[in-house]
């Protein structure tokens, strides 16, 4: 993720995070996950969630070719979204204890 970051390529940042988000899916599956989840998964989720903000902010899609087209973006933005709204859980459990 932070080498992708470095580099500048939202690719590598894209399949770091679903790489993240498929290993963690099994956890993330349970209905109390907020509790089994590791804490430096915790970290590399919110790393995930940085990572992947900062690739959409900065990329800039008005641009791309007609031949160019990301046709994983829809795949990319699932991803997304469930990491935020996961990481949003997580956070919300842990003010209310």
């Amino acid at each position: 993720m932070q080498l992708g970051n470095q580099a500048k390529q939202t690719w590598l940042v894209f399949n770091a995070a679903i790489e993240f988000w498929n290993n963690y899916l099994p956890i993330l599956k349970r209905h109390d996950y907020y509790l089994h989840i590791h804490p430096n998964g915790v970290k590399a989720m919110t790393e995930c969630f940085e990572s992947m903000n900062g690739a959409f902010v900065s990329g800039d899609f008005t641009q791309l070719e007609h031949n160019k087209v990301d046709y994983e973006l829809e795949k990319k933005m699932n991803v997304f979204t469930n990491i935020s709204m996961q990481l949003a859980r997580i956070y919300e459990h842990r003010n209310e204890n």
